[in-house]
């Protein structure tokens, strides 16, 4: 039997701008089927560009792009087919139901009118919009909406999600909806690809996490080796005359002795977050690079 290639390759990819930055810089990934793929990084990093060019709206400067085996650079059509997405600035159309945008969408994306019919009334139960059917998408609310576009982007059952800060603006319980319909599409053997500046997102949602910083991908694992790969499993943080202190390291009991070594009897001690660890890497990053260019 032969093995599906990965829903998401991307091998030395490079985009650079006529006469401006170099957005993205000998970047290098593969998503796996079942796999949820978090890209995180600050504002201009360069996660929209990276993701531009994977759903084929931006062609690469240089480097290779694979949808399920597809080239996306030279069929974009082909590798298009595969795949839903949920830009983030996408827009609804005023006047059109819940219903009427997934039916209407269903035939775009090339499902007959019963089968987008069928589908549409699948996907109003999957996503519970079912009391909010007949609603204008003026009507709905920010989270609705968002879980109405991820409905749109799922209507041919894509291979692959690939979703920019999906849930940005929204309140929790809207946020939570949301990372179960995407839990439940990734239970089903499908790929997901997401940017966000959510870190308790990408810790809940993501087998491994990518890190963007200046176009370049710094690190790429799963956040319990990321931790290792900086010596961040524990933290303690305890209280000086400065104001909150923290301590970081891979062993807790270490970390205690290091402390009462130095007269801190009272602190507490948790396992770093991934806000920790996304912290160290990028401020570790900048430092070299601080350090090259001094050179």
């Amino acid at each position: 039997m032969t093995e599906r290639p990965p829903p998401i390759e991307v091998r030395n990819l490079n985009k650079r701008y006529k006469d401006g930055p170099h957005a993205n810089q000998d970047i290098s990934l593969t998503v796996s089927w079942g796999e949820a793929l978090g890209v995180l990084g600050p504002n201009g990093a360069g996660k929209t560009t990276l993701v531009r060019q994977i759903t084929t709206e931006l062609v690469p400067t240089s480097g290779e792009v694979r949808v399920v085996g597809i080239d996306a650079v030279s069929n974009p059509d082909a590798a298009k087919s595969r795949i839903g997405v949920v830009p983030q600035e996408a827009r609804l159309f005023d006047g059109l139901s819940v219903y009427q945008h997934l039916r209407i969408f269903g035939v775009l994306r090339g499902l007959s009118r019963r089968a987008a019919r069928e589908r549409a009334d699948e996907l109003i139960e999957e996503l519970d919009l079912a009391a909010h059917r007949d609603f204008s998408s003026e009507r709905l609310s920010g989270g609705l909406r968002r879980r109405l576009l991820v409905g749109i982007a799922m209507l041919a059952r894509p291979d692959v999600l690939i979703l920019d800060e999906p849930t940005v603006g929204l309140d929790v319980e809207s946020r939570q909806r949301l990372w179960e319909v995407l839990q439940g599409y990734r239970r089903r053997d499908g790929a997901v690809l997401l940017t966000t500046h959510y870190m308790e997102e990408a810790e809940t949602l993501c087998d491994r996490i990518g890190i963007i910083q200046d176009g370049r991908l710094i690190s790429l694992d799963t956040i319990a080796n990321l931790r290792t790969s900086i010596g961040h499993e524990y933290k303690l943080v305890y209280e000086t005359s400065e104001g909150s202190q923290t301590l970081f390291g891979d062993d807790h009991l270490a970390l205690a002795t290091q402390l009462r070594a130095q007269g801190v009897d009272e602190y507490a001690v948790m396992r770093t977050s991934l806000e920790d660890v996304y912290l160290a890497l990028t401020q570790k990053a900048r430092a070299k690079g601080e350090a090259d260019a001094a050179e």
